[in-house]
């Protein structure tokens, strides 16, 4: 009985160990990762809270970012955490995602051009108890990234102007402590409990004066998750899921500095509010033999969104997205091929974002593969983005790449009743 004993609490240590390990080691990514942020080269980036970031990290890029009614054994979706009670009860899994891609900007006359990558979400996930499912996870919200000259008219004199030179940085994040329950053989529910912070700085340099505008955000956020998983048939079943978040607060403090060559003006301004944006989501995916089709429609509310900028609006979205993915699920002693994920996708919305009155649309197609890879699998993603408003206000196309490695760790020893 003592050995028996002694051996159990020698298992429950090693298990602790590997999650504080874990644990550990995702702290360091992310501190790293705050440091290394670059994650657009928009000019359009300076409005509002950046560029609002989607679909550049997880398992499923590949199939238009479909998540509502996604799940599986090595899936850590915390787009929908109820999905959550999906994960192989034995396993500790992480996931880590980069991306890389090339922008391309038209407006009226004028262009920009850039080539941007960096580091795109870090999630941690697993069993904690029988029923209790938990993930943490990295992820962007918005960035913020451009540089540019134009001349101003000097006010007072229409017929007079000066040179300029426009640079912003930075951008919000997202931590997420994900929680999912099963709550029936067929039921799940979920939530995500969120902390989004970010620092913005924008600058405006005037020959030998530099007006910086430094921008700190801050606000806790929650959103919810339902599941209904049924097999119909042994090769064939179903899920259907519901998403819904809230309108949040999003506290910014500014601060205004003035610099010329001999003095320096700090200026505390009064704090912006700008509203997370509510949004409701409802998608399905069907699983019958070697494929899966999943459809998601999401509405989002960026409407809430306030813009410090006359000649733009923010505007609701609609979003659909469409995902395939074809999976031989060969045995491991099978052919490397046989083994391979092949998916699609596409997602098509309007933008979320007007010009002088000039609304748009947004088309991303995407295609990837599912390799694995020792305790894991790489998931690879090319996509391509078009999002083009009236008249020539805006045109961007975006050509990228994203690489998410999802590896796993046992974590428990025996299966838990």
């Amino acid at each position: 009985i003592c050995a028996c004993l002694v051996g159990s609490e020698m298992c429950i240590r090693d298990r602790y160990m590997k999650a504080i390990n874990c644990i550990t080691f995702f702290l360091l990514i992310t501190l790293k990762a705050q440091t290394q942020n670059v994650m657009t080269s928009s000019p359009y980036s300076m409005f509002g809270i950046g560029e609002l970031e989607s679909g550049l990290y997880g398992q499923n890029a590949a199939m238009g970012g479909v998540s509502y009614g996604m799940r599986n054994s090595t899936l850590i979706n915390i787009e929908n955490p109820a999905g959550l009670t999906a994960l192989d009860s034995k396993r500790l899994l992480t996931e880590l995602s980069i991306f890389a891609k090339n922008e391309s900007y038209t407006s009226g006359s004028s262009s920009n051009q850039a080539f941007t990558g960096s580091f795109s979400a870090l999630m941690l996930g697993g069993r904690v108890i029988p029923r209790w499912y938990m993930a943490v996870s990295l992820t962007p919200y918005s960035s913020v990234g451009y540089y540019f000259h134009s001349s101003q008219p000097i006010e007072g004199a229409p017929h007079e102007s000066y040179a300029a030179a426009f640079t912003g940085s930075g951008g919000i994040s997202k931590v997420s402590w994900s929680n999912a329950y099963l709550l029936s053989q067929h039921w799940s529910l979920g939530a995500n409990i969120s902390y989004l912070f970010g620092n913005i700085v924008l600058s405006e340099q005037q020959s030998d004066l530099v007006v910086e505008k430094r921008m700190h955000a801050r606000s806790l956020y929650a959103n919810l998750g339902i599941q209904y998983h049924r097999a119909l048939t042994h090769d064939m079943s179903y899920t259907w899921g519901v998403v819904y978040g809230y309108r949040q607060k999003l506290n910014i403090t500014n601060r205004k500095y003035i610099v010329n060559d001999k003095t320096q003006d700090k200026k505390k301004q009064k704090s912006q509010k700008q509203s997370l944006p509510q949004y409701f989501g409802i998608g399905g995916a069907v699983q019958y033999k070697k494929c899966t089709y999943a459809m998601d429609y999401a509405f989002q509310q960026y409407s809430s969104l306030t813009s410090v900028d006359s000649r733009i609006k923010f505007r609701d979205v609609n979003e659909c997205r469409i995902g395939i993915c074809y999976f031989p699920n060969g045995y491991p002693s099978d052919s490397f091929w046989k083994r391979v994920a092949y998916k699609t996708g596409v997602n098509i919305s309007n933008s979320y974002m007007e010009i002088n009155g000039n609304p748009g649309f947004s088309l991303r197609l995407n295609a990837g593969l599912s390799l694995p890879v020792f305790r894991g699998r790489i998931d690879a993603a090319v996509f391509y983005d078009r999002t083009q408003l009236r008249k020539g206000a805006l045109n961007r196309d975006v050509v990228g790449i994203t690489v998410s490695f999802a590896l796993n760790e046992i974590f428990y020893k025996g299966k838990l009743k």
